[in-house]
């Protein structure tokens, strides 16, 4: 069946009563858990997970789940621009021009900005991802186990490359994921592992569990302790005036726009790179190219867009890797990897010729989340902005009470509840000594489809591990990985240092400000 064909078929099943209403609603809750420092898409996404069990159409919880997602970007840049304080790790490059112009009181013109930077980039990387999809996965259609397995670890290895300041760290996160996913009984021989004859690990650790502990509960522990620390101070809202951007305006940054969403979504699409490493690189290349560079970091309207455009350019390109190769392409994907597998669909290049309405299905449903977005920001954006004042003690027994209670509905068995608490504590104190629990959980995601690769490749070639060097397509995968990781490291320390270098002259700025 040729693409136009299945798109065909999609389209109608997007636009229903009720897929339309779960995008509505996606959108809303992700704006508002976006803009909660503190909470997260990620978090958004897990609580969401156990609601989509009921669903008739696994399609339509990947829709629900992709409305979180395009929502939870556009909503970090709320409190980063009345508070100074990102809702999300893609948000941190918003406070740089976001707040110095909200404290010139023109809150108004700074969040439509955002909101209209944010339009552009999710639907640039949504129409890129409708138009790419299809032709990347007849272009790996031929690929066997071997290459299977590569791309599991090109997959594990760019998200620990990108995860945390220590990449040896990342990788110890990423191995003991594997190993946590070997728990229980073996798929191939029946044989159960590493369980020490405990009935509650015998049948391994379900992965909703482990994602609402390593993500979502570790979250909540972690902002109650800065919340505790702070003595429990949270600055108010700043009053949203009523002047908003103008025509002349958002001519003037589209190409800003539209440099960032281009750059963007070709660093999104790179398995493991996500909006916190493309919002910086975009901001400065902005700021390199702008004739007014002066004016970046006291409230300009292209840094505002460079930084939005991008971290939403990332929503669609990262799924590009994920529907086509069936390796995420950020932490968030990671999740959706999960939620693909918990619905029981198998992404990769075999998903657009089984199971290809149902892609197409998802990638318009993500088309139109972007589309939407627009008229929601407008309406609710004001009201959306007073969520930030909610004090965390009043959230965050509402946050545990929907964790604890998606772990319990994931089997219905209590012993899903004591692994949760368990895998909380182990991965609390992961946090403590640094070390990044994404690779870990995409370890545990990965885990299941490596292993399987692997038998199936070393049995077909009779041992022979020398295949996955000697077949070629393995060999360049391989080789790409080797670069990428080399790469994103490099890319990553001088992000790190530029990361440094503007937040101690944006620090200097607001001093000067507040003192003015």
């Amino acid at each position: 069946m040729s693409d136009f064909a299945l798109i065909s078929q999609a389209i109608p099943q997007v636009f229903t009563l009720y897929n339309m209403l779960l995008i509505f609603g996606g959108l809303i809750l992700g704006m508002v858990i976006g803009c909660v420092p503190g909470l997260s898409v990620t978090l958004g996404i897990i609580l969401m997970l156990p609601l989509t069990y009921t669903f008739d159409d696994p399609a339509s919880a990947i829709i629900l789940l992709l409305a979180v997602y395009v929502g939870g970007m556009y909503g970090g840049s709320i409190s980063a621009i009345t508070l100074n304080t990102p809702g999300t790790n893609s948000a941190i490059a918003t406070t740089f021009d976001g707040y110095p112009l909200a404290k010139k009181g023109k809150v108004k013109k700074a969040l439509d900005t955002s909101l209209f930077a944010s339009v552009f980039g999710g639907l640039f990387s949504a129409v890129l991802l409708l138009l790419c999809a299809s032709l990347i996965t007849k272009l790996v259609a031929n690929f066997t186990s071997v290459e299977y397995f590569s791309l599991g670890i090109m997959g594990i290895s760019l998200i620990a490359g990108v995860s945390g300041s220590s990449l040896p760290k990342s990788l110890i996160s990423g191995m003991i994921g594997l190993l946590m996913a070997c728990i229980g009984m073996d798929a191939v021989t029946g044989v159960t592992r590493f369980s020490f004859g405990s009935a509650t690990l015998k049948y391994g650790i379900d992965m909703l569990p482990a994602m609402i502990a390593l993500i979502a509960l570790t979250q909540v522990v972690q902002k109650l302790r800065d919340f505790k620390v702070s003595g429990g101070k949270l600055d108010d809202a700043r009053k949203i005036d009523k002047q908003g951007i103008t025509k002349k305006e958002m001519i003037s940054i589209l190409p800003a726009c539209l440099r960032s969403s281009a750059i963007a979504s070709v660093l999104g699409a790179m398995p493991g790179v996500g909006g916190g490493v493309a919002q910086f690189l975009c901001y400065n290349e902005v700021r390199r190219t702008s004739k007014h560079p002066e004016e970046f970091g006291k409230g300009c309207l292209e840094g505002i867009a460079a930084a939005e455009s991008s971290n939403n350019a990332v929503v669609g390109s990262a799924m590009i890797p994920l529907l086509t190769l069936g390796i995420p392409g950020d932490g968030v994907t990671a999740l959706l990897l999960g939620a693909f597998v918990l619905h029981g669909i198998q992404p990769g290049p075999t998903m657009f010729t089984k199971q290809g309405v149902m892609a197409y299905t998802i990638i318009i449903g993500c088309l139109v989340a972007n589309v939407l977005l627009a008229p929601l920001g407008l309406g609710m954006t004001r009201i959306v902005a007073k969520i930030v004042q909610v004090r965390y003690t009043y959230l965050a027994p509402v946050i545990i009470m929907f964790c604890f209670a998606g772990a319990f509905a994931a089997t219905g068995n209590t012993k899903e509840l004591i692994i949760c608490a368990g895998i909380l504590i182990f991965s609390y104190i992961l946090t403590v000594l640094d070390i990044d629990n994404t690779p870990l959980l995409l370890g545990m995601i990965l885990e299941d489809i490596m292993e399987q690769n692997f038998v199936t490749a070393s049995m077909s070639y009779d041992r022979n591990y020398s295949i996955f060097i000697t077949r070629p397509i393995s060999c360049v995968i391989l080789i790409v990985t080797v670069v990428l990781l080399v790469s994103m490291i490099r890319v990553n320390r001088r992000i790190a240092k530029l990361n440094a270098k503007q937040e101690a002259e944006m620090a200097a700025e607001h001093a000067k400000m507040e003192n003015a």
